[in-house]
């Protein structure tokens, strides 16, 4: 596989390759025990809630809701980095599961699509 292209322009396509890479990297670095295929689908289960989790605490800073003794600056760029941990996560579970991610996105953005262009009822 040849290396994908990181760039601000990148595929999906350029994401999952990524992915697959990412994945190899996590699987070399696990013990035998965990880089078996239903533990490294599990650690990155957990590690995409625990992103998610990052990226809750990014949006209540925004919104000023988190406590000063947190002492961090909240920001486009903390908040695009928490939003590229989970978009990395899930791309990584996309691939542990063989899902074309970028049919599934076009699948899912054209079903929210038809709830607009139905009429309305009244």
């Amino acid at each position: 596989m040849s290396q994908p292209t990181i760039s601000p322009d990148m595929t999906i396509n350029d994401l999952l390759q990524w992915a697959v890479l990412q994945r190899e990297r996590l699987r070399k670095d696990a013990n035998a025990e965990r880089a078996s295929e239903p533990a490294l689908v599990l650690a990155q289960a957990a590690k995409l809630t625990e992103e998610v989790g990052e990226l809750q605490a990014e949006i209540l800073g925004h919104a000023g809701y988190q406590r000063k003794s947190k002492n961090k600056v909240f920001d486009a760029d903390s908040m695009g980095a928490e939003l590229a941990d989970v978009t990395i996560c899930v791309a990584i579970l996309a691939v542990a599961h063989n899902i074309d991610l970028g049919k599934a996105l076009a699948r899912k953005m054209v079903k929210v699509e038809s709830r607009y262009s139905e009429p309305e009822s009244r």
